[in-house]
């Protein structure tokens, strides 16, 4: 029993070449604001989450202290 889709998949065979011209032309209309957040998810996406920050943490403790 198949339903009916509400959004029907549109598939468009296109070149490389028409493909990269497309590319070029939405990111050149895209405001400065819009690629920088683009990059840093880009950024996210290859060096994981950029957002946290490492701390090392070291504590001091003599040999002699009771371990509680």
């Amino acid at each position: 029993m198949e339903t009916a889709r509400k959004i029907l998949p549109i598939v468009r065979k296109v070149s490389f070449a028409e493909a990269e011209e497309a590319d070029d032309e939405f990111w050149a209309q895209a405001t400065a604001e819009e690629r920088l957040k683009e990059l840093v998810e880009l950024r996210k996406l290859v060096f994981g989450n950029a957002d946290i920050k490492i701390r090392k943490i070291v504590s001091r403790r003599s040999l002699y202290d009771d371990e509680n």
